[in-house]
C-alpha cells in the first residue's frame, strides 16, 4: 500500500493525497515504517538516512527553511522524549510536490498540522511526506507543526543520549554529520541555516538544561518539573543544535570586545570537575581575544560563548555554547576556533568539512604561537603532519569516518592554511580570513572551496588555482632534492628536483644561505620536475644552503650534490634517526659506499632557525655502515636540522627534541 501511495505522489497530484489520506488513517500510516529497519540497530538507520539524503531529496532543495521552534519534554526515568516541533519556511516558483523534513523513522509522528490544520502525512524511510498547498504562482510562505514522541536512537557519534554522570542522569546531544533529524524533524543540510530558532527543553528539577544562544525564561511546572527556554537569534545550521542536561555547577567570566561591548562566557562543569577545568577554561577569554584580532570579532557577540561539559571525549562546537570532554588548551582553542570557522561559516556539504576542522586545527597553532611564539608554532605543524594518500576534498561523505579523517579532514587541512599563510605573507593571509568571514555571501551562511578560494585569490591578487588542484583536489606532497655549486664565473647555481612519482607541485619555496654566521633568505618560483636558479655572484662559499627552513611547505627534502642528482648512486647515505622524537639523545647512522668520502665527515646541526648549535667531526669512520649519537642536553626542546657533509656530497634530516 505504500509503495502505491508514493507512486502517486510522485505524479504531484496533490489533491489526490487528501482523498487516499481519510481523517483518521494518517495516524495508522504514520507507523507503518519498515519494522526490520526499527530492529536492526543505529548503523543501518544511520546509513539508509545518509544514501537517501547527502544533499537533501529534490523536493527539500525546493524549500528555504526560515524559523524552528522545538519543544521537548524529557522522560528521564523512561528515556522518552515527547516534542514539537514548529517549521517555518518558503517557496519559491519552483514548487515541491511535498514538504518533506527529516526524522528518524525509529520516532512515532503522533500528528501534523499545515498552518492551523490537522493534515495527512507519511512517515516512512526516516521521512516525513507532507502535501504542499496546491501551487501558487510566486511561489508563498509555510508553517508546518509536528507533534511526535519516542526514545531517540544515538547514531554516528551520538546523535541523543540518556547518559549517566556519578550514578546521575544526564542527556546529550551530538548530531554531527546526520544526527539532527535522530532526535527532532527539520530540513537536516547544512547550507540550510535558519535565521533564528527557539528551544524549550522541560525535565525534572534538579536538572539544567543548556542549549543554544541566550536564556530567554526559566519557568517552574508542575510535578517538579523546570522549563529552560533557549533562544537563538543567528542563523544556525541542524548539525549545532543541542541539548545538555545535568545537575550542574555554572560559573561566569566576561570577555570585552574588540569594540568595547561585554559578552558574558558561561561554564556549566560537572561538580566533581569544577577544580579540574577551571584554569583552562579560564583562557577562554584570553583565546577570543586573539582570535578575534586574527580573525575578525566573536561571530555572536549579542548572545555569549560558553562550555558544557558532556559525556563524551573530545569536543563538539555547538554554537554559543562548546559541548566538551576534555579540558586541554587544544580542544578549546579548537572548538572555539570553529565558532568562526563552521558556525559563521559553515561548510556547505561535509565533502568540504576541511573549511571547518581544518581552520580550527589552524585555531589550535594560532593559539601555540600566541603562548609558545614561532618555534612552538612550527613545532605545532611539525607534530601533525600527514605523508599518505587520499584528497582532503570528501569524495564520498557517506560515513563518518571519512568524512572525520584525522589525516586529512584535520592535519593536512591545517597545514593547507599554514602553506596559504607562507604563500601569501602574514598581511594578506590575516585579511582574508578577515574578509571570508565578513563575505555578504558567506557570513552566517556557507561556503565551498571553490568560495574560499575566490576570496583568497580576490584579497591577495594571486592565482591560486594550481595550489588547491594540488593541496585539496590532489593527494600527497612533494618530495624535493637541493644541490648548489660555484660555477667557473663564481656565480651560485641552486637546483631543485622534484622525485615524487605523483604530481608536480607548484609552490613557492624559501631558500637559505648561511655563511660565515650570515643568512640570506630569498625565495624562488618552482614548478617543474628540474630547474636551475642562478643566484648571481658570490665571493664565498657557503657553509650550508637549506631549502625551506622555516618550514612553510609539508614536504621531504634530500640534499645532494650537483653532479649527482641520481639517489641510486650516492656515495653517502643517512638513515632515519632513533628515536624520535628523542630525549636527550639520539642515534644517527650513515653509509658510506667510497673510500675518498670516509676521510673526514662532518656533521652540523641547526636549529629551526638556521643557527649552528653543534658541528662534529667525525674521525675512524670506514666503508659500510657507521653510528653518531648526538647528545642534546641542555638544549631547547624543539626540531633541529642534522646536515652530514662529506667530500662531495651533503645529506639532511630533521630531528625533534622533547623534554
Amino acid at each position: 500500500m505504500v509503495r502505491t501511495i508514493v507512486r502517486i505522489f510522485s505524479l504531484r497530484i496533490v489533491i489526490l493525497a487528501y482523498i487516499l489520506f481519510p481523517a483518521g488513517l494518517n495516524y495508522l500510516l504514520a507507523q507503518n515504517f519498515d519494522k526490520n529497519n526499527k530492529l536492526c540497530g543505529s548503523q543501518k538507520l544511520l546509513e539508509k538516512a545518509i544514501l537517501r539524503n547527502l544533499s537533501g531529496t529534490e523536493n527539500q532543495k525546493k524549500i528555504d527553511i526560515n524559523y524552528y521552534d522545538i519543544s521537548i519534554d524529557i522522560d528521564l526515568q523512561n528515556s522518552e522524549i515527547f516534542g514539537s516541533v514548529l517549521v517555518e519556511g518558503s517557496v519559491d516558483m519552483d514548487q515541491p510536490a511535498f514538504i518533506e523534513l527529516d526524522l528518524s523513522s525509529n520516532l512515532t509522528v503522533d500528528s501534523v498540522k499545515l498552518g492551523d490544520e490537522l493534515i495527512n502525512f507519511l512517515h516512512n524511510d526516516n521521512l516525513i511526506k507532507i502535501p504542499a498547498p496546491i501551487a501558487v504562482p510566486e511561489g508563498y510562505q509555510f508553517n508546518v507543526t509536528v507533534f511526535y514522541h519516542g526514545t531517540p536512537l544515538a547514531t554516528g557519534f551520538g546523535s541523543f543520549n540518556f547518559d549517566e554522570h556519578e550514578g546521575i542522569p544526564h542527556v546529550w546531544t551530538l548530531s554531527e554529520p546526520y544526527g539532527a533529524r535522530d532526535w527532532w524533524p527539520c530540513k537536516d543540510d547544512p547550507s540550510d541555516k535558519a535565521d533564528s530558532l527557539d528551544i524549550e527543553i522541560i525535565l525534572p528539577s534538579p536538572q539544567i538544561a543548556v542549549s543554544n544562544g541566550k536564556l530567554k525564561e526559566q519557568i517552574d511546572m508542575p510535578g517538579g518539573k523546570i522549563k529552560y527556554h533557549w533562544s537563538e537569534r543567528y542563523p544556525i545550521s541542524t548539525y549545532l543544535v543541542s541539548i545538555t542536561t545535568y545537575p550542574y555547577i555554572k560559573w561566569v567570566d566576561e570577555y570585552i570586545g574588540l569594540n568595547g561591548d561585554p559578552l558574558p562566557l558561561e561554564y556549566y562543569v560537572y561538580p566533581d570537575n569544577y577544580n579540574l577545568v577551571y584554569e583552562n577554561y579560564s583562557k577562554t577569554k584570553e583565546m577570543i581575544e586573539v582570535f578575534a584580532n586574527k580573525f575578525g570579532e566573536y561571530p555572536f557577540m549579542g548572545e555569549k560563548y560558553g562550555h558544557v561539559e558532556f559525556g563524551r571525549g573530545g569536543g563538539m562546537e555547538h554554537q554559543t555554547i562548546s559541548s566538551m570532554g576534555g579540558y586541554s588548551e587544544w580542544l578549546i582553542a579548537h572548538e572555539l576556533g570553529h565558532q568562526w570557522w563552521g558556525n559563521l561559516v559553515t561548510c556547505e556539504s561535509f565533502h568540504h568539512i576541511w573549511l571547518n576542522e581544518g581552520f580550527a586545527r589552524f585555531s589550535e597553532a594560532i593559539w601555540e604561537e600566541h603562548v609558545g611564539g614561532q618555534d612552538a608554532y612550527i613545532n605545532y605543524w611539525n607534530n601533525h603532519t600527514y605523508y599518505g594518500s587520499g584528497t582532503i576534498y570528501v569524495e564520498d561523505p557517506s560515513t563518518t569516518s571519512q568524512i572525520f579523517n584525522g589525516n586529512l579532514s584535520y592535519n593536512k587541512a591545517g597545514w593547507v592554511l599554514h602553506m596559504l599563510r607562507g604563500v601569501m605573507g602574514d598581511d594578506a593571509f590575516f585579511s582574508t580570513l578577515k574578509s571570508y568571514g565578513s563575505n555578504d555571501s558567506l557570513a552566517y551562511a556557507s561556503a565551498s572551496t571553490e568560495d574560499f578560494k575566490l576570496v583568497c585569490e580576490t584579497q591577495s591578487g594571486l592565482n591560486l588555482e594550481s595550489f588547491f588542484q594540488q593541496w585539496i583536489y590532489g593527494e600527497y606532497y612533494p618530495k624535493y632534492a637541493l644541490s648548489w655549486e660555484i660555477s667557473e664565473n663564481q656565480e651560485l647555481i641552486v637546483r631543485i628536483q622534484q622525485t615524487q612519482p605523483w604530481q608536480y607541485f607548484e609552490m613557492p619555496i624559501d631558500i637559505k644561505i648561511i655563511s660565515a654566521g650570515q643568512t640570506t633568505m630569498i625565495t624562488v618560483h618552482n614548478n617543474e620536475p628540474l630547474q636551475d636558479y642562478n643566484l648571481g655572484y658570490v665571493d664565498f662559499i657557503p657553509d650550508n644552503i637549506l631549502l625551506d627552513p622555516n618550514n612553510w611547505i609539508l614536504k621531504e627534502v634530500e640534499y645532494l650534490s650537483l653532479d649527482n642528482m641520481n639517489p641510486s648512486q650516492f656515495k653517502i647515505s643517512m638513515y632515519p634517526a632513533y628515536p624520535n622524537p628523542f630525549n636527550s639523545k639520539t642515534t644517527v647512522e650513515y653509509f658510506i659506499s667510497d673510500n675518498n668520502e670516509a676521510r673526514e665527515p662532518i656533521m652540523k646541526i641547526y636549529d629551526i632557525n638556521g643557527n649552528l648549535v653543534d658541528r662534529i667531526s667525525i674521525s675512524g669512520n670506514s666503508i659500510g655502515g657507521n653510528a653518531l649519537i648526538w647528545d642534546a642536553t641542555g638544549k631547547a626542546s624543539g626540531t633541529y636540522i642534522f646536515n652530514l657533509l662529506t667530500t662531495h656530497t651533503s645529506q639532511i634530516q630533521k630531528v625533534q627534541l622533547v623534554k
